[in-house]
């Protein structure tokens, strides 16, 4: 090989291997945990305490609502009867084209 096509070759690998560390480092870093502290921060704390009250209370709606307090009717789905074919192995127009050849 050349060293003219060496060259933008190795240019080319480089510039693909920089590439790769910096997708590598920045998905690292999305994987690491957030450090966001609720002490230190008193209206998050509230704000986290009264959301957890709302799911609760939301638990506790969504367990009165299954329990059933009358039995719902039932739908029973059935199938139509199936309509008869009316196929007797020819058709009404044969009959006509057989009867214009006879002379009665």
């Amino acid at each position: 090989m050349h060293r003219k096509h060496l060259f933008p070759l190795v240019v080319l690998l480089a510039a693909a291997v920089v590439a790769g560390l910096l997708a590598l480092t920045r998905t690292v870093a999305l994987g690491q945990p957030a450090t966001a502290s609720t002490g230190s921060d008193p209206a998050i704390a509230f704000r986290l305490k009264e959301l957890d009250r709302f799911e609760l209370s939301l638990r506790q709606q969504l367990a009165k609502a299954k329990t059933p307090a009358a039995a719902a009717p039932k739908t029973v789905y059935r199938r139509a009867a199936a309509p008869l074919s009316r196929a007797t192995g020819f058709s009404e127009h044969e009959d006509e084209h057989e009867d214009e050849g006879r002379d009665d």
